[in-house]
């Protein structure tokens, strides 16, 4: 994650979740969007990709805090074979 630094994180997701009229939370929807664009080379399939979403939406309510952005571009970058 060397040039990922959490401003540049911060800037994706709020540009992102602005989008959908939030600063604060990103869809699934969303997230899935924004992970093919921006960290495409770290997806190794969509079902990875959801599978990961799944796992760390942890108050399960379908919509994803910077927090838990964070945990899935750590969790997505770190895998990177």
């Amino acid at each position: 994650m060397e040039n990922l630094q959490k401003d540049n994180l911060l800037k994706y997701f709020t540009e992102y979740a602005s989008k959908e009229g939030s600063t604060t939370e990103l869809s699934v929807a969303g997230l899935k969007s924004l992970l093919q664009n921006q960290f495409a080379q770290y997806l190794k399939d969509s079902s990875s990709v959801d599978t990961v979403i799944k796992s760390l939406d942890k108050d399960k309510d379908g919509n994803i805090s910077f927090d838990e952005f964070v945990t899935i571009i750590k969790k997505i970058t770190s895998t990177e074979a």
